[in-house]
């Protein structure tokens, strides 16, 4: 009897273990890599388990263990916030090692900056926003536009150049000569800013 009670107690226990990797009776991680989530908010998920995954994160690993055979299938159950996610190698069929073969690529989204422009009645106009590059808009233009700006970074748009013989400030500028403006990008195109050009 007491043999009988020693076996239920450890048979016990194995299953608590068990339940504690995953209950799936598996032996074997089903993992991957993630490249470029800046964003939080991505779910990952396979079968019935849900996987929040960390913004910064470099790598995944579902908590139920997989075992030999077993077919997974690996999916996007919600993207992270101002960012887009595609899997490669997201399914298959495990053989007798751990799978890790999956790759989770990560885009933060763009949008377009810009705003409008008055009196540029000459060429030579340049703004710079930071890593976004230069842009040149032409004599007589009334608009300007940086095309893809990252969601959520900062930008930092400045006049590196004036027009021949005007001057242009941004409305709203906190700089005491009106040559920059500065923000934080949204989740969507912005284009309220707004560049003043006059003659000097």
């Amino acid at each position: 009897m007491k043999n009988v009670y020693l076996r239920s107690m450890l048979a016990a226990a194995c299953a608590a273990t068990l339940a504690a990797c995953g209950g799936s009776g598996g032996n074997m991680f089903l993992s991957g890599s993630v490249v470029g989530l800046a964003k939080t908010g991505l779910i990952l998920q396979n079968g019935g388990e849900d996987l929040p995954v960390a913004a910064g994160a470099g790598s995944f690993v579902f908590v139920n263990l997989i075992k030999s055979d077993d077919r997974y299938d690996i999916k996007i159950k919600q993207q992270p916030k101002g960012a887009t996610c595609t899997i490669n190698n997201g399914s298959g069929k495990a053989n007798s090692l751990s799978v890790s073969s999956t790759v989770v690529s990560c885009v933060t989204d763009t949008y377009a900056l810009g705003g409008s422009i008055t009196g540029l009645s000459a060429g030579g106009l340049t703004l710079i926003n930071g890593a976004s590059g230069s842009i040149s808009p032409l004599q007589g233009a009334t608009s300007f536009t940086f095309p893809a700006v990252a969601d959520g970074s900062t930008y930092n748009i400045s006049v590196s150049s004036n027009p021949a013989g005007l001057t242009c400030r941004f409305q709203g500028s906190i700089s005491p000569d009106g040559h920059d403006i500065v923000g934080t990008m949204g989740s969507g195109p912005v284009n309220s800013l707004a560049l003043a050009c006059a003659r000097n």
